[in-house]
């Protein structure tokens, strides 16, 4: 089961004994396919937060230190024992694209714990039911074109959004687009676009 520093089984262990946690992630996909904008929000205790700076530190490293070492910008905001981690402009460490002459598309294995604790003699502990209360993931994801497959929640034209609030919802985020034929217009508009071009000319 392969997930990244950030949120793997650890984590989920953590919040299980500790209290809940939302995360919610905000990606963009630019024509070439590339991921141009993944930013993450989690909303947590104090708790959690001292647990995802000691437990989960690279190199002995904080998890802000983690973050700007990677490239991205890292912010929190305090409200009595709540905290807001709000990370952003990092590089995805599983999310990727798959570009073909027709299509783009899009993965995210963000977490397969669900299949993991899918019955009772896989989870003696009762792991499952307490993840339902524990843990609420929140993705937003913007293509370059309207998105035509996805596994989504909602989808509008070219954005999706996933809310797994329960084990049961958890899965692997997935889209698909056409590749557009010019920057941010989808193959039938150019195809309007030159042919209005075309008959301006002739007249």
């Amino acid at each position: 089961m392969k997930k990244s520093s950030v949120f793997g089984l650890s984590i989920i262990l953590m919040v299980l004994m500790s209290g809940c946690i939302t995360m919610s992630f905000d990606s963009k996909v630019n024509r070439n396919g590339e991921i141009v904008q993944y930013d993450i929000i989690i909303d947590t205790n104090s708790l959690v937060y001292g647990m995802l700076n000691s437990e989960m530190s690279e190199d002995g490293k904080t998890l802000r230190e983690s973050v700007i070492s990677k490239g991205g910008k890292y912010e929190e905001e305090w409200d009595g024992d709540d905290v807001k981690i709000i990370i952003k402009d990092i590089p995805p460490e599983d999310a990727y694209t798959e570009k073909t002459e027709k299509y783009l598309i899009y993965k995210d294995p963000i977490l397969d714990l669900a299949s993991d604790y899918e019955n009772d003699e896989k989870d003696p502990f009762g792991i499952n039911n307490a993840m339902d209360s524990a843990i609420k993931i929140h993705y937003y994801l913007e293509m370059p074109n309207e998105i035509i497959d996805s596994n989504a929640d909602f989808v509008d034209g070219n954005k999706a959004e996933w809310h797994m609030v329960n084990v049961n919802s958890m899965r692997d985020v997935y889209a698909k687009c056409e590749v557009p034929f010019l920057p941010g217009i989808s193959l039938f508009s150019s195809l309007c676009m030159l042919l209005i071009i075309a008959s301006i000319k002739k007249r």
